[in-house]
């Protein structure tokens, strides 16, 4: 254990017990939980934000066509 690892031990341990047991969630969810972006490669960050400015300036495709092009591909109908 590092010098670092144990001051903050001993911290936690001066900690009333709910707020130690808050922390360690609080902690556990941090180290354990990511994000769907986190996940994902440059090339894709790169593309999603490029995808993004696309939809701030009005661009692309009207969410109707995608979704039937969408649906098209998976083979499915769409409800009207």
């Amino acid at each position: 254990m590092t010098r670092t690892q144990a001051q903050i031990i001993e911290l936690f341990q001066t900690l009333p017990v709910g707020e130690r047991r808050e922390l360690a969630e609080q902690l556990y969810e941090r180290a354990v939980r990511t994000s769907f972006y986190d996940t994902m490669s440059a090339e894709q960050r790169a593309q999603l934000e490029r995808s993004i400015a696309e939809a701030d300036r009005d661009e692309g495709d009207p969410v109707d066509i995608v979704f039937d092009r969408l649906a098209n591909k998976l083979g499915i109908a769409r409800s009207p």
